[in-house]
């Protein structure tokens, strides 16, 4: 089986991804755009067939991540994987039947790790640019992430589903990813607000305490907050970063509303 590898990054990540070419060609052509800047150090990322291992079941991404300490491992039917954040190494060992989209679900998990561990976070959310401004729109799974998106038209959408929140001199800014669907070639926004999305009849902006707050986006943070050691870290740093971005619950109904209470709002 040919091998090959490629390259991929967001913001300050980094990943040399090796492995079979039947897995890596459909992700290194689908991400070929996704490339990391040069003086950055990347992870080493290595996949390999395992012909011993059992017949997988179902997708990777059905498997649940363990983690401790950064150490975070996929166990399932037909994958063996481990990412160790001290080392900066990942090793995905699966039988001959897992699909890209395996592979593409591991790399995700990867990249979680390493961007909590460099200072940022992936974040289950929707991005939308909004007369210049980004706005994370997020919740549980059936909130209406792609829903708000879809009514954000023609606002350019960075990720209807994943994001990457980095800090920098400016501010905390939101990256696209490729793990979803997209709307323009908007990569970075600087981050104005974050909103829970609630589907309601009326449409408007309401608080959210600080520990409601705080639980809803430590459980919007993957693979982080099943790691019992971080968990401190990963409130700790959304505490850092409510200092400087509000966050309010959004309700809206499924028409682009939402958009004039936000401006009238929040300007």
């Amino acid at each position: 089986m040919s091998e090959m590898h490629f390259d991929m990054g967001i913001g300050g990540t980094a990943l040399r991804v090796n492995g079979p070419e039947t897995w890596l060609a459909p992700l290194g052509a689908a991400w070929s755009s996704w490339t990391p800047a040069g003086e950055i150090a990347p992870w080493n990322v290595a996949l390999t067939v395992d012909a011993g291992l059992a017949k997988p079941e179902s997708p990777l991404f059905e498997a649940i991540p363990r983690c401790r300490g950064g150490l975070c491992v996929l166990i399932s039917p037909g994958f063996q994987s481990e990412v160790d954040a001290g080392l900066g190494v990942a090793h995905l060992q699966a039988h001959p039947d897992a699909t890209p989209a395996d592979i593409g679900y591991f790399l995700r998990v990867v990249l979680a790790v390493q961007a909590f561990a460099r200072g940022g976070m992936l974040f289950h959310a929707a991005g939308v640019l909004h007369r210049g401004k980004g706005y994370a729109l997020f919740g549980v799974s059936g909130s209406g992430k792609t829903t708000a998106a879809h009514f954000s038209a023609p606002d350019p959408v960075l990720n209807d589903d994943l994001l990457l929140l980095w800090p920098s001199a400016e501010g905390w800014q939101m990256y696209a990813t490729p793990f979803g669907k997209r709307r323009g070639d908007v990569r970075r926004a600087s981050l104005r607000g974050l909103l829970r999305l609630v589907k309601d009849h009326d449409v408007f902006l309401a608080p959210l305490s600080p520990g409601q707050a705080l639980g809803e986006l430590a459980s919007n943070t993957p693979v982080l907050s099943a790691d019992p050691l971080w968990l401190p870290e990963v409130l700790s740093r959304w505490e850092a970063l409510l200092t400087e971005t509000p966050v309010y619950a959004l309700h809206f109904r499924r028409d682009p509303t939402f958009w004039e209470v936000l401006d009238a709002e929040l300007g």
